[in-house]
């Protein structure tokens, strides 16, 4: 009786050692998408912050782009490298802001995918 208890812990350990770096690939794979989400959402709000501050001030890109890198410092996600682009057509007209980065997943190297681009866009209407 001894030696079967004995040998059902050695097994145990050994299923263990094999599914443990499952789980683990699995939860940072879970980590990466909630990074990847949050990127996204912080993106639209950006986007979204520097078209609100466009419809009032259309001619002024330095200002708009001020105001999306400021919403995004607001939710910790780095625009330094990130693609601002500005597009409008003076007052009465549609003012685009596209907000553009490329999200670096913690399995990248795993998964041979060194960045992922994300992007979001807003328009909205110039007074």
């Amino acid at each position: 009786m001894w030696r079967r208890r004995f040998r059902e812990a050695g097994v145990n350990l050994v299923e263990m050692a094999l599914i443990i770096p499952l789980l683990l690939l699995i939860l940072a794979g879970v980590i990466d998408l909630g990074r990847a989400y949050h990127t996204y959402i912080t993106l639209i709000n950006a986007s979204r912050e520097g078209a609100r501050y466009a419809v009032n001030h259309p001619y002024d890109t330095a200002g708009i782009e001020l105001a999306v890198r400021r919403e995004a410092q607001n939710s910790q996600v780095d625009l330094s490298a990130a693609t601002i682009t500005i597009s409008n057509q003076g007052s009465g007209g549609p003012v685009h802001v596209t907000v553009q980065v490329d999200f670096y997943p913690i399995l990248g190297n795993v998964l041979g995918i060194s960045s992922i681009p994300i992007r979001a866009s807003t328009v909205f209407r110039a007074r």
